[in-house]
């Protein structure tokens, strides 16, 4: 049986070894030619971080965290203020629609009581009258629900722009420190 000498392995090592250092050379190379090549965006990177640290540090870092807090607490009950209102702006149109057709039943029933008193002959020839007023009312009925809607949505997104408003003004203020 014939055995490999210690010899004949460290040819194949060296082989291995020499390649690892020629990668390694390789790369060391490409390394060292990189920084030339961006060593003037660098350079306004590190003026912009620079400037950027410099602001941070005349911030008052104690207070800003408070101020953050409070501002999103504000928030926050700003979104609650307009969804209240919001809501309370839908419960007058479903409580308007509600009426309008409690109104629009009493009203069908009381023409009900004078067609059948009156008689089909002249129930026939005020019919148009009816259709008419009734639409007229049906038109003037929607009219209200969307001027219900609108100034409840209005006086909703006015609370959100103030905040809105409120925000902008707190962050230019910061940036003006």
């Amino acid at each position: 049986m014939p055995t490999r000498s210690t010899t004949a392995k460290r040819p194949a090592r060296k082989t291995a070894a020499a390649k690892a250092s020629k990668t390694a050379a390789a790369k060391s190379a490409a390394q060292a030619r990189r920084p030339r090549a961006q060593s003037a965006a660098a350079t306004t990177d590190d003026a912009s971080l620079r400037d950027l640290v410099a602001r941070l540090a005349k911030l008052e870092l104690a207070g800003l965290a408070g101020k953050l807090v409070h501002g999103w607490r504000t928030d926050l009950e700003a979104v609650v203020q307009a969804s209240r209102r919001s809501y309370a702006g839908l419960q007058e149109i479903v409580q308007r629609q509600t009426a309008q057709i409690k109104e629009a039943v009493g009203e069908m029933q009381s023409v009900g009581k004078v067609m059948s008193t009156v008689g089909t002959k002249e129930s026939v020839r005020n019919l148009d009258n009816l259709a008419l007023a009734s639409l007229q009312l049906a038109l003037t009925d929607i009219r209200e629900l969307a001027a219900l809607a609108a100034t409840s949505q209005r006086e909703a997104f006015d609370i959100v722009q103030q905040r809105v408003t409120a925000n902008i003004d707190e962050v230019q203020q910061l940036l003006r420190k």
